[in-house]
Formats: structure tokens, C-alpha cells, sequence
């Protein structure tokens, strides 16, 4: 397939065109206390966890743990805005329900105006304007 692709490109490039690899550039927060990192910012809002293929990722999301700690934290609760100064950066966790992952449901984190939670019930298949994906990895010990 990588074939194809540097055949497309080659082509495009003798029309005149300039083809370039877009990224999305992430931060990392460095979470030592856990051993993990966060990205920074919550993306891909408005797509649901069946569009993201969260199910395949589930991994790589939050876990109800690691929420509960930084909501708490002094230290990255404000960074990440889950001090419950922003209401637009809610994000997928993983299930932290054995009962609602049997039903199809998903967990989140919600945050508004002075307060945040955890919630589980949502349906995989729905999608809100703010309610996005943040991942988390293993740190990487050197």
C-alpha cells in the first residue's frame, strides 16, 4: 500500500502540488506519581467512542483511579481543567463498570462550573459537541 501512496504523491507533486504529512502535535504531562503521562489537551470532541474506535484503545484512556488522583491534585488538576474551570473539555475514561460495559455503556469524565465527576451510562454510540478523548501512557523509564 506504501507503494500506492508514493506513486499518488509523485504524481501530485509533477502537477505542481506540494503533499505533506499533517500531525497533531501533543503535550505530555509527566505524571510521576502515577508512573504515566497525559496528554495535555482533550481532542477529537464531538465524535462518539464507536467513531473513535475507543473499544480497541481502551488502554490507552484514563481509568477511574488515575481521574479520582489528578481531579484531587493541586499539582495538575488546573492544568489538565479538570478543577472544573472548563465545561468544554469532558473525556472518554475506560469502563470502570462491569455492568455498564456489558450493556454497551461508556464512562467519562464531566466537568462544569466549580465541580467535576465521573459518570458511567453513556451510550457508545453518541456523540456531544465537548465531550472528547484524552490518552495516557505508560511513562517510558530510561
Amino acid at each position: 500500500m506504501n507503494n500506492k501512496i508514493d506513486k499518488a504523491k509523485e504524481l501530485l507533486e509533477k502537477e505542481g502540488y506540494k503533499v505533506t504529512k499533517e500531525e497533531r502535535k501533543t503535550d505530555w504531562i509527566d505524571v510521576q506519581e502515577l508512573g504515566i503521562e497525559v496528554e495535555r489537551e482533550v481532542h477529537d470532541k464531538g465524535k462518539s467512542w464507536n467513531k473513535l474506535k475507543l473499544s480497541e484503545r481502551e488502554d490507552e484512556l484514563l481509568t477511574y483511579d488515575q481521574c479520582v488522583f489528578l481531579m484531587n491534585s493541586q499539582k495538575y488538576n488546573k492544568i489538565l481543567k479538570m478543577d472544573g474551570s472548563s465545561s468544554k473539555d469532558d473525556f472518554f475514561i475506560k469502563q470502570y463498570s462491569d455492568l455498564s460495559k456489558a450493556n454497551g455503556y461508556v464512562a467519562w469524565f464531566c466537568a462544569g462550573s466549580g465541580f467535576s465527576y465521573l459518570s458511567s451510562g453513556g451510550d457508545s454510540g453518541v456523540s456531544v459537541s465537548y465531550l472528547g478523548v484524552r490518552f495516557a501512557r505508560k511513562k517510558n523509564f530510561r
